[in-house]
């Protein structure tokens, strides 16, 4: 992947004892080639993953980038009538839906924020999108058996996003996004313990992240991640990245999970034949029933 995304050395070293093991983005060859000429829509394309995702297909294909208050056009996805109005103007092939409220502990204060960008949002873009028109839906590993209004924000966005016919990305914990706590300990002076929880989390890197949603875009609908490896316990990542410094545990925050699994226990996860894509099929889904859930047209009925 050649673009800002490619860590230098120093960076990929310390990227590397963050995932406790070599960074490996998905080959981007085939669905660029794919994606060329397709009109793509982003929302949330001012995030992390957005901005990423972007950059790399600028030049491929045609971009719509999207946000809440910037972008052309701007568009908040809570509100119905403009996600309609831009959809029915753009008319997108692709449509990268990752606008999203991603804070766990913030999740927990105001449950219904969560609900409005995470459900009601991805709701709106699902009802509008132009027929043909394929949906890639960001979610998170904290959507497995969820604990917290967060995860269970983005549980019901996948659901309904599958059901449409749509595709889920479902992401790790990305290393790079904006806010992380490794962010927090550069901050922490260096005669001041580093804050430690008592957490394990499964990481992925902001190239594997983009790699997976583009992917994503191109492979028939389900739900999809990117294999992350062995999971980490977050006293020993401190430990790697900061040899010899003090560390003092404090209890998780409110809406932080102890540990995160790799899928829910209703979940079958299976190796794609492109390595590190993983393929993740619930209980629950559509293809997992027979179609006993009627997907097809599902969210348009609620279209008015």
């Amino acid at each position: 992947m050649t673009s800002i995304l490619e860590p230098v050395a120093g960076e990929a070293v310390r990227l590397e004892r963050i995932l406790g093991r070599p960074e490996r983005p998905l080959p981007l060859d085939e669905p660029l080639a794919r994606l060329a000429g397709k009109r793509v829509l982003i929302t949330g394309a001012q995030g992390s993953i957005g901005s990423a995702a972007a950059e790399i297909l600028c030049g491929t294909a045609e971009l719509i980038e999207t946000d809440k208050h910037v972008g052309d056009p701007a568009l908040d996805v809570r509100v119905e009538s403009d996600v309609k109005a831009v959809l029915e103007e753009v008319r997108p092939d692709v449509i990268l839906h990752l606008a999203a409220a991603k804070s766990a502990p913030e999740g927990e204060r105001d449950p219904m924020a969560a609900l409005e960008i995470n459900v009601i949002g991805t709701r709106n873009v699902l009802a509008h999108a132009p027929e043909g028109c394929h949906v890639v839906t960001a979610s998170t590993c904290k959507s497995c058996e969820p604990e917290t209004a967060y995860g269970a924000s983005k549980l019901v966005a996948e659901r309904v996003t599958l059901n449409a016919g749509g595709s889920v990305a479902r992401f790790y914990n990305v290393v790079e996004s904006s806010g992380n706590v490794f962010e927090i300990w550069d901050a922490v002076p260096s005669d001041r313990p580093l804050l430690v929880t008592p957490c394990r989390r499964y990481f992925i890197s902001l190239a594997e992240a983009v790699s997976l949603v583009i992917w994503t875009a191109i492979l028939p609908s389900a739900r999809y991640g990117f294999d992350p490896g062995n999971p980490r316990e977050m006293r020993d990542v401190a430990v790697d990245l900061f040899p010899g410094r003090a560390l003092q545990s404090v209890p998780p925050r409110r809406g932080d999970r102890i540990a995160e699994p790799l899928a829910a226990r209703h979940e079958h996860v299976a190796q794609d034949v492109i390595h590190g894509l993983l393929r993740i099929v619930g209980a629950h889904d559509a293809v997992a029933t027979d179609g006993r859930l009627e997907p097809a047209g599902a969210v348009r009925r609620l279209a008015p």
